[in-house]
């Protein structure tokens, strides 16, 4: 709603409130348009030039404009239904000559200028959020369109009825009389049917005695000016001269709430036309009956078009300056009730950019000063022992200042502003560790001031500090698990084939002894056995090979690597493409037996859940890092995802993961669903990395 003062956040406000009413209110608020549209159509006759055919102003257009406005489109056929009976009965009873089908066209002309400005209108103006000037231009030029729209048809049934045949002429005057009634019609019932439908907009807060007073001012001097004969008025002073109606509705619009300055302004507007249709006021004398109305109507229509747009004005200036408070308010209780160090450094001369760092420190020095604070920050003064009366003066040694001096360089390449920057306040509870950041304004190229925010963490250090320490020992834990369980494996693989092997080494030996002596049907007994031994045999090589692989301890990373690519062919029918560029020598056992686990567990991640039958596995070597490449063309997955709710594919990668972390490198993962996988990992070639593998 184009609305000053009472308007709604939503025009489907207005819809909804509507259709809520109950059936009988519902009535009553057709039966109350039905009595004030009959009598503002009452008014309108009254207001013609010496009862004639001349209307100076058309209240009923105003009145029917809003109603549609304010309704949904399919309750229009209501409001137009009675319109168009109230404009036939009424023209009834007040016309000299009563003809029926002119009197329905007439009344056509009525509801088109209607329909046509509200749905301009509600185009024009769908969810108003706050009053604002521009959309009380839209609506008075809704109006105006609608008005020259019904213009079209009221003047064509003019020049058939009335002795004036002249179309334009009758075209002008049915456009300003129809909008002259929306001037001053709209704005009343607009500002009130808020009032009445959403009360908690409107504005209350006024002074009723202050009301009256100026309501019997301005009806008082309308009535004074306005029912001078023509020719009859001798203006002595300035209060005699139109206008002053104007300055007197501009007092009204400062000093009481827009549904009455409106209300005062249709009155003024009324009253004026009411006895300017009797041939009196200060335009009655000039002799041209079209220019005398087109007078009287520019000067009426100033009126309540002024007052509206004043009264939208101050009202969203009214709402701006609330706004503005209670945002500063919500301001000053953060930023003084709030547990982080909050300040603000003002340079009395801003600091032009591009000066050397000696010379902005020399000007940050003689020009900041900490213009305003919290008391978060006051204690952090306290804690350096200064007095109240240097809360506002910047020193550059304490530690949060010096801390952004030593970066200074840096921040000036960022606009002076700083994140992350920690600081120690010793106190006497023990040093407290702060993390500050700051913030600097730029206005006109110049450094003009700087905001400062700290926040104690020394909670949230000490805790991170422990965690650390518990990761460390984690680690280290895990790193000793690691090691204990690779050394057993390494012995049990040992014992295994020095103990289990050669016992069914022996045992086949025995078995072919006692065959070759044996009768023939026990020697058949002695082959199945003898099959069933080589059987166990063979799973007891490969359950060796398997929990300590032939060659990584003894011949190195490569073959290890060559013998893992035969057994998962033969195992897992996967085809590994191997590429190993890589010295030895300068890897120890522990860092050797590290990535042959990471590879093998990538590959066995590859066998379980790529569903192909090969992939590529590099390793290469540089100057300071060992780089393997784990490839594969599979289905790939949500590395996010998967991670968490793929219990066997989440375990391996968490623990590749922490054995990687463990050893000082770094894991990349490149894959996505149906994109395959790009394992890629990043070993350090330092001292540390046998320490943190053994």
């Amino acid at each position: 709603m184009p609305g000053p003062v009472d308007s709604p956040d939503r025009l489907g406000t207005f819809d909804g409130s509507l259709q809520s009413l109950a059936p009988r209110y519902r009535i009553a608020a057709l039966a109350g348009f039905g009595l004030a549209y009959a009598a503002l159509d009452i008014l309108g006759y009254e207001l013609r030039i010496q009862h004639g055919t001349l209307v100076i102003i058309w209240p009923a257009a105003g009145l029917l404009l809003v109603a549609l406005f304010l309704t949904p489109p399919r309750t229009w056929i209501w409001l137009l239904a009675l319109q168009l009976s109230l404009a036939i009965l009424i023209d009834y009873l007040l016309a000299q000559q009563f003809r029926f089908l002119w009197s329905l066209l007439f009344a056509a002309a009525d509801s088109l200028d209607a329909i046509v400005g509200a749905t301009i209108a509600t185009r024009l103006i769908r969810q108003p959020a706050q009053p604002r000037i521009r959309q009380v231009i839209a609506f008075f030029a809704a109006a105006g369109l609608g008005a020259a729209a019904s213009a079209l048809v009221g003047a064509f049934c003019a020049v058939h009825v009335l002795t004036d045949g002249n179309y334009l002429h009758q075209w002008q005057l049915w456009w300003a009389g129809n909008w002259m009634g929306s001037l001053a019609i709209t704005p009343v019932a607009l500002t009130w049917a808020v009032r009445w439908r959403l009360p908690e907009l409107a504005v209350r807060k006024f002074r009723r005695l202050e009301l009256i007073v100026t309501a019997a001012v301005l009806i008082g001097m309308t009535e004074w000016i306005f029912s001078a004969p023509p020719g009859s008025l001798s203006v002595t002073t300035f209060l005699q001269l139109p206008p002053i109606l104007l300055a007197l509705l501009v007092v009204a619009a400062f000093r009481v709430p827009p549904r009455w300055s409106t209300t005062l302004a249709a009155a003024v507007v009324l009253l004026a036309a009411y006895l300017s249709s009797y041939g009196l006021g200060p335009f009655a004398a000039e002799p041209n009956l079209f220019v005398r109305i087109g007078s009287l109507q520019i000067f009426l229509a100033t009126l309540p078009v002024f007052t509206f747009m004043l009264a939208t004005v101050l009202l969203e200036k009214h709402r701006a300056f609330e706004q503005l408070n209670t945002s500063e308010e919500r301001y000053r209780n953060f930023v003084t009730h709030s547990s982080e160090a909050v300040w603000r450094v003002e340079l009395e001369q801003p600091m032009p950019m591009g000066l050397p760092t000696d010379g902005q420190l020399a000007w940050l020095k003689e020009h900041a000063r900490v213009a305003e604070c919290n008391l978060s920050y006051q204690r952090l003064q306290d804690a350096q022992g200064s007095s109240p009366i240097d809360f506002h003066r910047w020193s550059a040694d304490v530690p949060w200042s010096a801390i952004y001096l030593e970066q200074l360089d840096s921040a000036a390449r960022q606009g002076y502003s700083m994140d992350g920057l920690r600081f120690t306040l010793p106190t006497d509870a023990g040093p407290q560790s702060y993390l500050t950041n700051f913030s600097g304004v730029l206005v006109d190229g110049q450094l003009a001031r700087i905001w400062g925010v700290a926040r104690n963490i020394t909670q949230i250090a000490d805790l991170n500090e422990r965690l650390r320490r518990e990761q460390e020992r984690l680690q280290a834990y895990a790193r000793q698990v690691i090691g204990a369980e690779e050394r057993a494996r390494r012995t049990l693989a040992v014992n295994m084939q020095e103990g289990v092997e050669r016992q069914l080494a022996e045992l086949s030996m025995t078995i072919d002894a006692i065959a070759s002596r044996s009768p023939a049907g026990l020697r058949q007994l002695l082959d199945g056995l003898r099959a069933t031994l080589a059987e166990v045999q063979e799973y007891t090589r490969r359950l060796i090979e398997d929990v300590s692989p032939p060659g990584l301890y003894d011949i190195g990373l490569g073959a290890a690597l060559q013998w893992l690519a035969i057994y998962m062919r033969g195992r897992d029918a996967l085809h590994i493409a191997l590429a190993i560029r890589l010295d030895e020598h300068v890897l120890d056992l522990s860092t050797r037996v590290l990535i042959f686990q990471v590879i093998r567990e990538l590959l066995r991640n590859v066998a379980a859940h790529a569903q192909v039958d090969s992939a590529q596995v590099n390793v290469t070597q540089s100057a300071h890092e060992l780089r393997v490449d784990v490839i594969d063309d599979g289905t790939g997955f949500d590395w996010q995802y998967d991670l968490f709710t793929d219990a066997a594919r989440g375990f391996g990668l968490f623990s590749v993961t922490d054995r990687v972390r463990s050893a000082k490198g770094r894991l990349t993962v490149d894959t996505a669903p149906g994109k395959g996988c790009h394992v890629t990992v990043h070993f350090p070639l330092t001292a540390s990395l046998a320490t943190a593998t053994r």
